[in-house]
């Protein structure tokens, strides 16, 4: 036996014989912890007030801030932001409330909204924040509101001012390239929202450099997604591309502050609280800024299966004129069931549309689910399959079915083209 694996088996069998003692160890206090992120390019503000977990038992079945982790929102806090920079500011000291006025906006303890269009916000003044709790809790912070002269996007030769005209992007071959020009501001932050099947935005990625400018590839992955495990097995492509052909998207450019950027980039690590970057006083947290524009991006991508390409389709819907543009593209493929999404353009049943469906392939037979949405709320108000196959010529049959999945009409669709979009 080594001298080594002896000195292990004469420490285990001394070990054997210990006895280690017990130590409870105390519920730690409670910090303030305060979001605020003021955007002047928003007619109204909001600040989150919770508390850190402490150790002890408490109920999160209800109260608890939603869309977060479990947290624990302070009430009945008084909130108020300054500006500094403007002592004649007609809102005065702007007291941020749980009951906002308006009856649409959200309302959860610990969420606090400012009036409309208060407190006064111009590019470089200082803001101040000020929140005191029910139990004497202070907390403090300071910051300057960031403006940027403009905003571009470009794509090869295209270019939009934000916010401008959509663009045409090809996924397979083209580079998204972003720059804010700033006026007071750090440090440039991009996200990519699409709409999912009742129009509301989902968030694809968030990225921010410590510059002014930034270059994503068409085909760039979306690593956070495969590495956090969020793929989705019915759309694997999804959840692996940031971009996918036959879809519009959503493209924000923000101007950072510092306090913001700092926020961002920092992290509280678990056991030993280090690493975060705090800026506040009496607290912890973000009190910072953003200004940004948006603009409209739609992917397209290089025609490499044959059953991509443009069709128009014509007939009628509940008995009414349709004539509309599919252009149509494969997305991935799992055996024979194949993800597809597409632009559907022109005359529907209810009117002028110019929208992005989603469907599958089986074999040459697809389906499109092609919905109508309320802009106030997003509801869906109808929602309309349009079925067929192609076969082996350029002209064939598309059934259409409504919700209750009986057929309300049909198309006859036409091949015209194998090119995508802006070729």
């Amino acid at each position: 036996m080594s001298a080594r694996a002896l000195t292990i088996l004469t420490t285990a069998a001394l070990c054997g014989a210990c006895e280690f003692g017990k130590t409870t160890i105390p519920d730690g206090d409670p910090i303030v912890v305060v979001h605020a992120v003021l955007r002047p390019d928003v007619s109204q503000q909001w600040i989150l007030v919770e508390q850190t977990l402490t150790g002890s038992a408490i109920d999160l079945s209800s109260g608890s801030i939603p869309g977060n982790p479990p947290q624990v929102p302070i009430s009945e806090a008084i909130v108020t932001v300054v500006n500094v920079t403007l002592p004649s500011d007609p809102c005065g000291a702007t007291l941020f409330t749980e009951a906002p006025t308006d009856p649409d906006l959200p309302r959860s303890l610990g969420l606090y909204w400012g009036p409309r269009d208060c407190p006064t916000m111009r590019t470089g003044d200082t803001m101040e924040l000020l929140v005191e709790t029910l139990d004497g809790h202070v907390v403090s912070g300071r910051m300057e509101i960031p403006g940027a002269d403009a905003m571009v996007l470009r794509v090869e030769a295209d270019s939009a001012l934000l916010p401008g005209p959509t663009l045409i992007f090809n996924r397979d071959i083209d580079t998204l390239d972003a720059e804010v020009f700033p006026t007071v501001g750090r440090a440039l932050q991009l996200e990519v929202h699409r709409a999912d099947s009742v129009g509301m935005p989902i968030p694809v990625i968030r990225l921010f450099v410590d510059t002014t400018r930034m270059t994503v590839p068409g085909n760039m992955t979306n690593f956070f997604a495969v590495v956090l495990g969020e793929e989705d097995s019915t759309e694997a492509e999804d959840a692996q591309s940031v971009f996918r052909a036959g879809r519009y998207y959503a493209v924000t450019l923000a101007l950072m502050d510092d306090r913001f950027f700092d926020f961002a980039r920092s992290g509280n690590m678990p056991i030993s609280g280090r690493g975060f970057v705090n800026n506040l006083e009496g607290g912890m947290g973000v009190f910072g800024g953003i200004v940004a524009e948006s603009n409209q991006l739609k992917a397209v991508g290089e025609i490499d299966d044959a059953r991509e390409g443009a069709y128009t389709m014509q007939g009628t819907v509940d008995g009414r004129s349709v004539n509309i543009d599919v252009e149509l593209y494969v997305v991935a493929t799992d055996q024979d069931t194949t993800a597809t999404s597409a632009f559907v353009m022109g005359q529907w049943f209810y009117g002028e549309i110019d929208t992005s469906a989603d469907g599958l392939f089986v074999g040459d037979g697809f389906a499109l689910t092609i919905y109508k949405t309320d802009p106030a709320d997003s509801t869906i108000l109808s929602s309309h399959v349009i079925s067929g196959s192609l076969g082996s010529g350029d002209t064939f049959t598309v059934d259409v079915y409504d919700r209750g999945q009986t057929v309300v009409g049909q198309l006859s669709a036409t091949r015209v083209s194998t090119t995508a979009s802006g070729s």
